[in-house]
């Protein structure tokens, strides 16, 4: 299993993507926020000019949910790709790749597949009022959603890496206006993003499954984001940071790169075939992928979850 630095940047796409959890044990959900529930949605205004010059500014903007304003686009799809690296010194102990595709039509419905170098993935259709779920090598399963909010939720963490991963070492950055830069057939603002001549202390943690990023120190970071002059919405952005910390009295350095990119055009979603669906009225699956995802990170749920090691 990836080390838990790791994998809480990981967990910015991946966590609970395909169906969230319930709350029937362990720690209440909004106790968990960042990790189990999405952030409601904020005001459409979005200054997209601020958020060019700042970068604390451009972290929030890019880590607001997607649901804000993407009817907007019309039919779209988004492709996100991540890259987490542990190294000590030059020897890579872990990595992990990932990549999420989200196609949403004007209406809603929407089709989303996610995968990863372990050999994990996850795939989500919603239309007419149905979800339909299925972990990577097995049939479909067909469900009602379990709150009216759980298929924009779901959506808004899939394509959630850009966010988190900014969220991590946005203290270390230094971010410029580099002007207008059309995306996705849309207007658009460039913003560069470099390594901060002084960079700022890492922000005190407000979850304790984040207490490891205190003494993180940011080493390098680059790339480039633009921003929908409309929305602020990302719609297209690659960058590659360098992370140092402290896990087990080593010093460790985390290498991560997240691309993001918005196509604009015609989408169809389809409900899988019924030959290859099963009803399913609960989501007992799903909780256990979320344990075993976020085992040592966050408490167990359900009444057969193992205790998590400390």
């Amino acid at each position: 299993m990836v080390s838990r630095p790791g994998l809480v940047v990981a967990l910015g796409a991946l966590a609970l993507a395909p169906g969230g959890c319930g709350s029937s044990g362990g720690t209440p959900d909004h106790q968990l926020e960042g990790l189990v529930l999405a952030t409601a949605p904020p005001p459409v205004a979005i200054d997209v000019a601020r958020a060019a010059r700042d970068a604390a500014a451009l972290t929030e903007v890019v880590a607001l949910p997607w649901s804000r304003a993407a009817a907007q686009l019309g039919d779209h799809t988004v492709a996100v790709k991540t890259t987490m690296e542990v190294r000590e010194g030059t020897a890579v102990l872990e990595r992990l790749d990932d990549a999420t595709t989200l196609a949403l039509a004007a209406d809603g419905a929407y089709h989303a597949v996610y995968e990863n170098s372990a050999d994990y993935g996850r795939e989500v259709v919603w239309r007419d009022d149905a979800l339909f779920l299925r972990p990577r090598y097995a049939r479909w399963h067909r469900r009602a959603p379990e709150a009216a909010t759980e298929p924009t939720t779901i959506r808004d963490q899939l394509v959630g890496a850009l966010g988190a991963h900014l969220a991590l070492y946005a203290h270390g950055l230094e971010v410029s206006d580099k002007g207008a830069a059309p995306a996705a057939g849309r207007a658009g603002r460039a913003v560069e993003l470099k390594l901060a001549p002084s960079p700022r202390p890492a922000p005190r943690p407000a979850l304790t499954q984040h207490a490891w990023r205190e003494g993180a120190t940011v080493e390098a970071a680059a790339g480039e984001v633009v921003l929908d002059d409309a929305t602020g919405l990302p719609l297209r952005a690659r960058v590659a940071a360098t992370v140092g910390f402290v896990r087990d009295g080593k010093r460790l350095t985390m290498h991560l790169t997240v691309e993001h990119a918005v196509t604009v055009g015609p989408v169809t979603v389809e409900v899988p075939p019924a030959e290859d669906t099963v009803a399913t009225p609960t989501r007992a699956r799903e909780v256990d992928d979320r344990n075993m995802l976020l085992e040592g990170i966050a408490p167990a749920l359900g009444k057969g979850a193992r205790s998590a090691p400390p």
